[in-house]
């Protein structure tokens, strides 16, 4: 340790992905902010997640990893060498956070992945954990030395007004009714066997807009847009909209705030809805709270089944392994609807 704890005025973040990890490390950025409130704070981010952290206001700097480029954490750790930070919180912990913290001359702090225990979990079926640690709280293992602990304000993103007034008058151009409810649907997840069916979304979707009497939107990347489209053209009634790929990620973050309610499965967007504190329905198959990522608690419900072979990874595979995908397959809509009902409680008028 270079200075005292108690003089420590330059630190790093270190999280370059993804989505929800970069969501989950902000109770970490708050609370570190608000031990040392005098410190200039900076952080490390891969350049498809600046908007996650751009907005951040317990942050001074951000270094901005553009991992096309061949030499730009060369680059990151040339400039990061001439700051003369006084601590490094490696919340990555991967072989480019390595060699960017290496040599340095800083204090480096990190917390502990469990990968074995993770590994033998999802491989053998083994659970050695005895108890379930949330991602975000396992975070503060690297900040337990400085006695810095978590408030228990969740997560955070901050959307600028100008941003939110764009998403509303886009809404507003599209239909949207500001008496009604709006519900969004994020049906999209970075790997197959994390999606729940889209004709499930479908016969979902039409029974939230009879029980809320509710608007339905879609979102998610432009990855996520047919399949969005797709669903849409299951439904029975009318309008509903589809905003993937059309939305950055603080204008999803707009859109998500916006909301009703979200119903999403085990996805970024989860975690972005939960930093708006907007209630959250997850629907999660393959993957299971021992992992970590389920949303945090309070206003969300998460949608699950004992299936026996979960978790079957922990990042998510194309495929069911077993081919009978029952962790997803045997979810029904009336299962969501009725966690729906647990964090806004209606009478469920909808046929089936």
């Amino acid at each position: 340790m270079t200075v005292p704890a108690d003089q420590i005025k330059k630190i790093l973040i270190i999280r370059f992905s993804s989505i929800g990890d970069i969501i989950l490390s902000t109770p970490l950025i708050r609370a570190v902010r608000k031990h040392y409130p005098e410190a200039e704070i900076d952080f490390v981010v891969k350049q498809e997640f600046i908007d996650l952290v751009k907005t951040n206001p317990h942050l001074n700097h951000i270094y901005v990893f553009d991992k096309s480029k061949l030499n730009d954490l060369r680059r990151i750790k040339k400039e990061v060498r001439s700051k003369g930070y006084h601590w490094v919180i490696d919340i990555h912990k991967n072989f480019r956070s390595r060699i960017l913290r290496k040599g340095i001359g800083a204090k480096v702090t990190s917390y502990h992945k469990m990968i074995w225990k993770r590994t033998l979990l999802v491989w053998w079926g083994w659970n050695f954990f005895k108890q379930i640690i949330p991602v975000y709280q396992k975070y503060f293992q690297a900040v337990e030395p400085m006695g810095i602990k978590y408030d228990g304000m969740g997560t955070e993103v901050v959307v600028p007004k100008d941003i939110q007034d764009i998403v509303k008058d886009k809404l507003i151009k599209g239909g949207y009714e500001t008496q009604r409810p709006l519900i969004t649907i994020c049906p999209g997840a970075s790997f197959a066997n994390k999606r729940w069916l889209p004709d499930r979304f479908a016969r979902l979707a039409d029974k939230l807009r009879q029980s809320y009497q509710a608007q339905i939107a879609f979102a998610g990347g432009p990855q996520d847009h047919e399949l969005c489209k797709q669903i849409i053209g299951q439904l029975p009634f009318g309008r509903a909209f589809n905003f993937a790929g059309k939305f950055d990620l603080l204008q999803s973050a707009a859109l998500l705030g916006h909301s009703s309610l979200v119903i999403t499965n085990d996805s970024g967007l989860m975690h972005l809805a939960q930093a708006q504190k907007v209630p959250v329905v997850a629907i999660f198959g393959s993957t299971t709270g021992e992992l970590g990522y389920f949303p945090l608690p309070g206003k969300s419900v998460v949608v699950e089944l004992p299936v026996s072979c979960r978790p079957c990874s922990h990042n998510g595979l194309d495929k069911c392994p077993k081919g009978h995908f029952k962790c997803m397959k045997d979810i029904t809509e009336d299962q969501v609807i009725q966690a729906c009902t647990k964090l806004i409680p209606i009478e469920v008028t909808a046929s089936t």
